[in-house]
C-alpha cells in the first residue's frame, strides 16, 4: 500500500518528463530537418556561385561584398569603384551607362538587380611594355560582368529591352541558344563590354566574347573553376558584409594590367 502511494506520482513524473524531452528532441529534429531542407531548395533555386561558372585561370576577379537584404546599396558601391578601380566619381558613370544600355536603370535595372556585382578577366597578355588599355583588353583578353538577378522574368524582360533598344540604333543582334539558355550577340563590331549578353543561372553576364558566355552556360563548377582555386578560397573570405567589396587576382602582372585597363574602360564609357 505505501508503495503504490509514494513511488507511483514519482514515476508518472519521469513519465511527463521523458514525454516532454522526446517531444522537444522530435520539434528540434523536426526544425533541423526543415531548415535543412529550405537551405537545399533554396540553394538549388540559386543555381552555382558566380566561382563555379569561370574557369581556374581567371586573372582578374573584382567583387562587391554581398548583403543579406539582397539590395544595391549606392554607398558601398562607390566605395568598391573608388577603392578597386581608382574611379574618383562614380556617380558620374550612371549617365554613360544608361546611354550603353539604351534603358532607364530605374524602370528596366533595379526591379531585378540585386546586391552581387562582379567583373572578371582572362586570357590577358600585354605586350612587355606596353601601356595596358581598355582597347587591347577588349580585344585580346576575355571581360565578363555579371549582375546578380533576384527576379528572373524581369532580368529576361531587361535584356529584351536592351536588345531593341541597339536594334533601334542600328545594331544587329542575333542568338544562339545553348541548352536553355539563348545567348545574344551583337555582329559586325569591334568587341565591346557589351558584345554579348544572357541570362545565366541567375545573373545576367555581358562580355566582349561570346565564347565566354558559352562556357559559362556549360559550366559544372568542377575541378577546372575558379573556386576550387586555393588562392581564391581565402579571397572569398574578404567577402563580407560592411565591405565595399575585393580584389582576386593570379599575382601576375597581367593582372594588374587588367586592373588598369578596366579603370581606364570604366572611366571612358
Amino acid at each position: 500500500m505505501s508503495t503504490q502511494t509514494i513511488g507511483s506520482p514519482a514515476r508518472r513524473e519521469r513519465g511527463l518528463g521523458y514525454a516532454l524531452a522526446g517531444g522537444l528532441a522530435v520539434t528540434l529534429i523536426a526544425i533541423l530537418i526543415g531548415g535543412a531542407l529550405f537551405t537545399w531548395l533554396l540553394l538549388a533555386a540559386r543555381g552555382p556561385a558566380a566561382p563555379e561558372l569561370l574557369p581556374a585561370d581567371t586573372q582578374f576577379y573584382a567583387a562587391l561584398a554581398p548583403n543579406a537584404g539582397g539590395v544595391v546599396e549606392v554607398q558601398q558601391l562607390q566605395a568598391a569603384l573608388r577603392e578597386n578601380f581608382g574611379v574618383s566619381d562614380p556617380a558620374a558613370l550612371l549617365a554613360p551607362i544608361e546611354r550603353r544600355l539604351g534603358v532607364s536603370i530605374g524602370d528596366h535595372v533595379v526591379t531585378w538587380l540585386g546586391s552581387e556585382m562582379i567583373v572578371a578577366v582572362r586570357g590577358f597578355a600585354p605586350p612587355a611594355g606596353a601601356s595596358p588599355d581598355a582597347t587591347a583588353l577588349l580585344r585580346d583578353g576575355e571581360v565578363i560582368w555579371l549582375f546578380g538577378s533576384k527576379n528572373d522574368p524581369q532580368a529576361e524582360g531587361f535584356l529584351q529591352e536592351h536588345r531593341a533598344a541597339r536594334e533601334a540604333a542600328g545594331e544587329r543582334i542575333v542568338t544562339r541558344e545553348v541548352g536553355e539558355t539563348t545567348i545574344y550577340i551583337a555582329e559586325g563590331e569591334d568587341p565591346g563590354p557589351l558584345t554579348a549578353f544572357a541570362l545565366i543561372d541567375h545573373y545576367v553576364v555581358f562580355s566582349n566574347r561570346p565564347e565566354a558566355l558559352v562556357a559559362m552556360t556549360l559550366a559544372e563548377g568542377g575541378a577546372g573553376s575558379l573556386a576550387t582555386v586555393p588562392g581564391f578560397e581565402r579571397f572569398r573570405e574578404q567577402l563580407v558584409p560592411g565591405r565595399p567589396g575585393a580584389v582576386y587576382t593570379d599575382g601576375s602582372a597581367a593582372a594588374e594590367a587588367a586592373r588598369a585597363a578596366l579603370r581606364e574602360l570604366l572611366q571612358g564609357l
